[in-house]
């Protein structure tokens, strides 16, 4: 699964990140063209992606769910 998300501000990467920890797949921030790939279970790697033009969450599983209150506007 792949979806574009945003991180706008401390307190949503910090729920973000209390959300992924919580849940059981392996989920990374990637950027537009997956040239950088960080944990998104990972405060300092949520907190970098803020740098990218955009960010996307990745998983290997569907957590759709959890993910859906972060999804950007397209």
């Amino acid at each position: 699964m792949r979806v574009k998300i945003h991180l706008d501000t401390m307190t949503q990467i910090n729920a973000f990140v209390r959300d992924m920890t919580r849940c059981g797949a392996n989920v990374f921030l990637t950027d537009k063209d997956r040239n950088f790939i960080v944990s998104a279970k990972s405060m300092l790697g949520a907190v970098y992606s803020m740098e990218w033009d955009e960010v996307w969450c990745e998983a290997d599983e569907n957590i759709d769910s959890v993910v859906s209150k972060y999804r950007a506007d397209e």
